[in-house]
């Protein structure tokens, strides 16, 4: 009898890492040292209540004496505080993890908020055509022409006059979230809309329509997952943007209040010291927004490229 040699199963973690997808991840160095630098940085702000030497918001923590002390390593400093302390005496370390912790849940819920009404706008703009179509893109259009941090602003000032003061701090995140959301949508609406008109020719979408499947149906069960590509760049590239918005919002000091500061609002904090000698109290705050910006921005650009089918 002749012997049979079955080939082992391949699983998934090994579809994975022999796809065209992650050999290009492994290439290029830069885009690893970029995804490992934001990963740490999100873990951390994850973790903030483990990693932090203290909670800067709990009052029974703080000393009033230990305000405005610098980095640990400048004469003066205390190792308690690597990074030193703000004006009220809470640690600047503590601070940037609580802080970022916040930035990075307003940039993902208002991005997830600008996919789901982007890609819904898409969808329908680019699977209806027409009257729909014509309406979703003029007001794409006439937003596109503002520039983000305006309307931004625009939504934010609505919605603030709208909510009665005396909640304005419990929905503050709220509405920085929904001024956010509001403001990004365009782009996914456009990406999406253009693949969508190109995969409606296709054999399958025809083929469902005469099978007499609903439209709603074909285009989040059929095309929706053939223009993913389009949408994970998008969603990756606008996270490091909406970030970037929320801690401009904060600085200008209409984003989130004081009592759940952001890295905006740390920065916020810190500028009236910048000049007086305690530049560590702006200067570290900035300098971990730049950092997660930057390191987001740069995954982003590879995705970009990797699903490109025009980059060899």
């Amino acid at each position: 009898m002749r012997n049979s040699v079955f080939a082992p199963p391949v699983t998934r973690w090994q579809r994975i890492r022999q796809s065209d997808l992650m050999l290009s991840f492994l290439e290029s160095p830069v885009t690893v040292i970029a995804a490992v630098g934001a990963l740490l940085m999100i873990f951390a702000a994850l973790g903030a209540g483990v990693i932090a030497f203290h909670d800067p918001y709990d009052m029974a923590s703080i000393d009033i004496f230990d305000s405005n002390l610098p980095p640990a390593w400048v004469e003066g400093g205390d190792a308690r505080y690597p990074l030193g302390t703000d004006a009220v005496g809470r640690g600047i370390f503590s601070t940037i993890l609580y802080g970022s912790r916040m930035s990075i849940f307003i940039g993902v819920t208002s991005v997830a908020l600008s996919l789901v009404i982007g890609v819904t706008a898409g969808l329908i703009a680019g699977y209806r055509g027409g009257f729909m179509d014509a309406v979703i893109m003029r007001i794409a259009e006439v937003q596109l022409a503002l520039p983000t941090i305006l309307v931004a602003l625009l939504i934010s000032g609505i919605l603030r006059a709208i909510a009665p003061p005396s909640t304005m701090d419990k929905v503050a995140i709220l509405v920085l979230i929904l001024s956010i959301g509001l403001s990004n949508w365009v782009q996914f609406a456009r990406a999406v809309r253009a693949s969508t008109m190109v995969e409606r020719s296709q054999e399958y979408v025809l083929a469902a329509r005469l099978i007499g499947i609903g439209p709603l149906t074909i285009m989040f069960r059929h095309i929706l997952p053939n223009v993913m590509g389009p949408i994970m760049v998008i969603a990756t590239l606008n996270l490091s943007g909406a970030i970037l918005t929320e801690a401009t919002l904060s600085f200008l000091g209409v984003g989130v209040p004081p009592t759940q500061p952001s890295l905006g609002t740390l920065i916020n904090g810190g500028t009236d010291y910048l000049f007086s000698g305690s530049w560590w109290i702006t200067i570290f705050p900035g300098a971990a927004l730049a950092l997660l910006v930057l390191t987001v921005n740069l995954v982003g650009d590879w995705l970009r490229d990797a699903l490109n089918p025009t980059l060899g």
